[in-house]
Order: structure tokens, then C-alpha cells, then sequence
């Protein structure tokens, strides 16, 4: 590779990196490192920076100049031959309906899009277009279809070790359970993006996680710990100056109030909310619709009949205004003759997804799961009480290359129960569907096959693994507890 390809390729990445925290630093940069991959005859160089200027016009929602260069780089895709960047192109034309509330055009788009990942092997363009379908049908009303695509988007994230899009599915998620009311789900779905966000930590991410859980809470009536999810939200949403969210968190707070009979502390929370909700431009009229809908209710319980009417009436305007805009929105969107036809197409795509990742007959190892859901799996096991029938086997090594020859073998007598994962770095865990007898004898069977494996051939030195087996429902809840037990027995 000359010096020259090497110093675009370089550009190409710091443009990368720059996208996400100053997109109108890279929209301006861009043009230049565009110049000189056209002056190198570079095919592909050219088509990342065309992409990049889409990305960072669509970030400033200048939805014209992005429209202008997707459009141009969907053109050049056309003239190579290769379709390696066709997923990400189309996934940005998405995004742009998306953002114009044309749902339909979108969802054709994400469509085409996961098609077009299956065969370029774009398994982060695949989620992010799961992602988009989920929305879709959270926004036209289909939650159950929503939870569908999102819970795929967890599931695939998960497979291909994406941790910033597994959080972003689950909060959807989340959302998508908050809207069929299943509120105890979401806590659950939550924690699996708290544990990911402790990796890989992103405010703004942990800011609608807080909110979420705060709602969740509220659903639960568990009104105290709501109200610390709520504060958590607000402070980091204040924090970073996102608007949109700190009004969310006030909303949660405001309906913290209203349980505790504080329709004036409601109040207080919901003239804040309402400054906050002017200033934003997105779903401006839907979210004062439901700040006016509480303030009403507020005003009624403080028996201030006459200021309920007024907010009532608020609230009226305001959604009416908000379903004529949809309205006209959707009727605009000239993909939305053929809705039937494009529900059927992604719900075809959604299920050979599903069947891909349920059975991942292309890998080896398919019974093994990430940490994360590992850890969720064990206590909605625990939780389950009367139907669970496992036992837990754990395998230890300090060598990493021990631990990998481990999972190997182990992996050989999982069955379709089974959960296996590396759960801490010198450690692997196995939920094992047996209980007393067979998981015992399933422990004897793993002891002999690590007795008699060939470690010396692999370079690894003979001392064997440590395995234990304990039963479900004494097996510690977290990593830390499990240390703490070893260290208790003399295991170190």
C-alpha cells in the first residue's frame, strides 16, 4: 500500500471518529479528503467520504444536502463492482424518510437494506436496520411487531459482540414494552444495558436508561425508586444540555407528585417541562399534548377546575395538531399504498433472521452467549423457582488459551437448554438443564474429558482446570458474590 492510500485511509477514519462528536467539523473536512480520493483514482475512498458528508449533513438535519450526497453516492455505487457499501447507502436513505415521518419509504428502504447486509456480511448495518424497522412499527402503532425487530436487533448485536447497538436495541426495547405495559420485562431488558454501559459508558445512553427505568418503576408503582431513576435521568440529562430528555425526566417526576398527592410539586415540574418542550423541534406538538394532559389533571386534583379546562383544551389542540400533521405526513408518503405488501417482505426477512441466530448453523459454537445475558439468564432462572431445572457448572483456568480449549469441550455436551459463557476472564459458566443425578453425572463426564484432552499438543501446560458444580438456587446472583465464595473456600 503507497504512502499516499495509507494517508486517505488515515483521513477517512479521523473523519470517522470526528462524525459522531462534531459531525459539522467532518461535513466541512470531508470535501477536501473527497478531492484528493478522486485525484488518487481511489473507487473506494471516494464512496466512504460521499457517505461520510451524507451522515454528517443528516447529524446537522440538513436533510437536503444529505439527500444530495447519499443520492450521488448510491450513483457511484452503481458504476463499481462490488456492492460492499449498498446496505450502509440504503440504511441512510432510511434514515432520511425516517426523519421526514414518510415511516413508510423508510421501512422499504431498511427493507432493502437488510437484504443487501445478508450478503455483504454488514452485521452492524443489519441491526441498525432492525432497529429502524422496530421504530416504524412503534411509530405507526404495531408494538408487538416493534418488539419483534428489537428484540432481534438484542439478539444479533449480542451474537457479533456490538455493545453500543445491543444497549441502543435494548433501551428501544424497553420502550417497545413500556407501550404493551409489560413493566417488570423492562427492567430486566434494562439491566442488560446497565451491565454493557459499566464497558462501554455513554451519558447520553445512561441518561434514557434512567428514564426508562423510572418509568418502568411508575408502572410498578415502586414510587420511591422511581423517583431516584427519575432525579438520576434529569441530573445527567441537565448535565449534557439534552433538552428532549430533561423533559422526560420531569414528565416522570411530575408523575411521581401526582401519586403522592402534590398536584402543586406536579405543577412546578410541568411548567418547566412545557418551557423545556417549546424549545424543542422534533414531536413538538405530541409532547406538549401530554404535558397539558397532566398539568390538567393536576390542576384538577388541586380542585382549580377552571385552569383544568384551560389545560384540557391545550391538550385537545395540540393533539389534534399533532394527528393532522401525521396524518398528512403519512399520506405524503408514497410507499404507503403497498403497506401490506412491504409488512409481509419484513416480516419474511425478520424470521430467516430469527432462524439464523436461533440455530447459527454456520458456527461452531453456537450454545455459547455473552457474559451479559448470561448473568440475565441465571436469574430469570432463579426467578422461575417451580420450573427451573438447572444446575451450574463452572470451569476455571487462569490461561485464556485453557479457558478457550474449555469452552470447546464443554461446548460438545451442551444441549439446546444449555447456556455456556465466559463469564470473568479466567472463568467459564455453564447453566446446564439437568438437576441432582444426570447434572452430576454430566460434572463426572466433563472431569474425565479434561483429564484425557491432549493439553501438551495445544502448547498449554497439563495443570487441569478447576470445576465445580452447585445447585440453581444457591449459585450467587454476580461475578463479585461468586469471587467473594471462592475466596471464602480457599479457592485462590
Amino acid at each position: 500500500m503507497s504512502n499516499c492510500s495509507l494517508s486517505l485511509e488515515q483521513q477517512i477514519q479521523q473523519l470517522n471518529d470526528q462524525l459522531t462528536i462534531e459531525p459539522a467539523s467532518a461535513l466541512s473536512n470531508v470535501q477536501g479528503c473527497l478531492i484528493t480520493a478522486k485525484e488518487q483514482h481511489s473507487p473506494d475512498a471516494v464512496l466512504q467520504c460521499l457517505i461520510i458528508a451524507a451522515r454528517a449533513a443528516l447529524q446537522l438535519d440538513d436533510l437536503k444536502l444529505s439527500t444530495k450526497h447519499i443520492k450521488a453516492a448510491l450513483k457511484f455505487q452503481q458504476t463499481l463492482d462490488n456492492d460492499d457499501n449498498l446496505a450502509e447507502i440504503l440504511h441512510i436513505h432510511a434514515l432520511i424518510y425516517w426523519h421526514q415521518a414518510q415511516y413508510y419509504s423508510a421501512q422499504h428502504f431498511w427493507i432493502q437494506s437488510l437484504e443487501q447486509s445478508a450478503w455483504s456480511d454488514g452485521a452492524s448495518v443489519q441491526i441498525e436496520s432492525l432497529i429502524g424497522l422496530g421504530n416504524v412499527w412503534r411509530e405507526t402503532e404495531e408494538y408487538g411487531l416493534a418488539k419483534i425487530a428489537h428484540e432481534l436487533a438484542v439478539r444479533v448485536a449480542n451474537a457479533t459482540r456490538n455493545e453500543n447497538l445491543e444497549i441502543q436495541s435494548r433501551i428501544l426495547l424497553s420502550w417497545d414494552l413500556h407501550l404493551l405495559e409489560s413493566f417488570a420485562e423492562m427492567l430486566t431488558v434494562l439491566q442488560g444495558a446497565e451491565d454493557l454501559l459499566k464497558r462501554t459508558p455513554n451519558n447520553a445512553q445512561e441518561a434514557q436508561l434512567w428514564d426508562f427505568r423510572a418509568v418502568a418503576l411508575l408502572g410498578l408503582k415502586h414510587v420511591d425508586e422511581a423517583e431516584y431513576a427519575a432525579d438520576n435521568a434529569y441530573a445527567l440529562a441537565d448535565k449534557q444540555q439534552h433538552i428532549w430528555m430533561k423533559t422526560l425526566a420531569l414528565m416522570s417526576k411530575a408523575r411521581i407528585e401526582l401519586l403522592r398527592e402534590e398536584p402543586q410539586l406536579a405543577l412546578t415540574f410541568l411548567k418547566e417541562a412545557e418551557g423545556l418542550a417549546k424549545a424543542c423541534h422534533a414531536n413538538y406538538a405530541s409532547l406538549l399534548a401530554r404535558i397539558y394532559y397532566k398539568q390538567s389533571l393536576a390542576h384538577e386534583k388541586s380542585e382549580q377546575m377552571d385552569l383544568a379546562l384551560n389545560s384540557f383544551k391545550l391538550y385537545r389542540h395540540h393533539s389534534i395538531e399533532h394527528i393532522r400533521a401525521r396524518t398528512l405526513q403519512l399520506g405524503s408518503d408514497k410507499a404507503r399504498l403497498s403497506k401490506h405488501q412491504l409488512e409481509k417482505k419484513a416480516r419474511k426477512l425478520i424470521n430467516r433472521i430469527h432462524a439464523q441466530h436461533a440455530h447459527e448453523s454456520g458456527r461452531h459454537f453456537n450454545r455459547i452467549i455473552s457474559e451479559t445475558l448470561w448473568w440475565e439468564q441465571l436469574v430469570q432462572l432463579k426467578t422461575q423457582l417451580t420450573k427451573a431445572n438447572y444446575s451450574v457448572i463452572t470451569i476455571r483456568h487462569p490461561n485464556p488459551d485453557c479457558i478457550d480449549a474449555c469452552a470447546e469441550i464443554a461446548h460438545t455436551l451442551c444441549t439446546q437448554g444449555d447456556y455456556l459463557a465466559q463469564i470473568s476472564s479466567d472463568r467459564l459458566g455453564w447453566l446446564v438443564d439437568e438437576q441432582s443425578a444426570s447434572a452430576e453425572e454430566l460434572y463426572r463426564i466433563l472431569n474425565q474429558m479434561m483429564a484425557i484432552y491432549p493439553w501438551q499438543r495445544k502448547g498449554i501446560a497439563p495443570n487441569l482446570p478447576t470445576i465445580k458444580i452447585q445447585d440453581l438456587l444457591t449459585f450467587p446472583f454476580t461475578l463479585e458474590q461468586l469471587e467473594q465464595e471462592d475466596e471464602q473456600q480457599g479457592d485462590r
